[in-house]
């Protein structure tokens, strides 16, 4: 987030959405609603090279409560969002009116990729909790008249990981019981809980047994069996949404 400075420093910064100029400048240097790229890389975990880290661009944020939609399906596409504060659900949803929940994106993860082919964007994202998103707009990233600059790179060094994670994801679909695939599924989100700076041995997950089902391929009731199944063998404890993990190896290869 932008340090404060004397006012006079605003005039050099570039908006890449434009503020209400009825606000005075240092308001909104205090506001914080907006966020520069420096965040934007600590938040998606790039270790690349950078050229322009200094960019004084600022990015809008969008603040959601939970239950809120941040993306709809058939929008038009207009940007990609990095999610800053929360947990969402990405959904799908068939000829039949049915749900598929195809990812929970949490902080550090990238929204709005399954955009850029079509304009528009093909899922819907949902706030599970209250959250806090970044906006990288269109106009910044695909402008016809910009080379590829460290932003581009960035995004699409994020678009690549969002893939490997949803092959992941398919990979956990195909295995054959449904207890191994909630343990390599609590396994994954202690990682992430992990690299976010959270404790990867305690922690609520925002979701819902039946969301996971959905995400996972199984039904309600074989998830609860599956979370009974790893209390019992001593590997996690469990109440209601909080989930303590006694042992991450016997967890990491479980079934195997």
């Amino acid at each position: 987030m932008m340090s404060l400075q004397a006012e006079s420093s605003l005039s050099g910064t570039r908006w890449l959405s434009q503020p209400s100029f009825s606000q005075p400048a240092l308001k909104l240097e205090k506001d914080e609603r907006w966020s520069d790229f420096p965040e934007v890389l600590r938040l998606l975990r790039f270790d690349g090279p950078v050229r322009h880290l200094d960019d004084d661009s600022l990015f809008r944020r969008r603040r959601l409560k939970a239950g809120q939609a941040a993306l709809r399906t058939g929008l038009p596409f207009d940007g990609l969002y990095v999610v800053r504060l929360g947990a969402m659900k990405t959904s799908m949803v068939d000829a039949d009116g049915a749900e598929h929940v195809i990812a929970f994106p949490m902080k550090g993860d990238l929204l709005g990729s399954d955009g850029i082919c079509q304009g528009k964007y093909m899922s819907e994202v949902v706030a599970l909790t209250d959250c806090d998103l970044i906006r990288i707009p269109t106009e910044l990233l695909f402008a016809q008249e910009r080379s590829c600059n460290d932003l581009e790179r960035v995004a699409y060094w994020a678009i690549s990981r969002e893939i490997v994670q949803e092959q992941s994801a398919y990979a956990m679909t195909s295995l054959p019981k449904t207890e191994v695939r909630v343990a390599h599924f609590l396994w994954i989100q202690s990682r992430r809980f992990a690299a976010m700076g959270y404790s990867p041995s305690q922690f609520i997950l925002p979701m819902t047994r039946r969301d996971i089902g959905n995400y996972l391929n199984v039904t309600l009731e074989s998830v609860s069996r599956a979370f009974s199944a790893l209390r019992r063998a001593g590997i996690i404890g469990v109440e209601r949404r909080e989930i303590r993990i006694h042992s991450h190896e016997a967890l990491r290869t479980f079934g195997t």
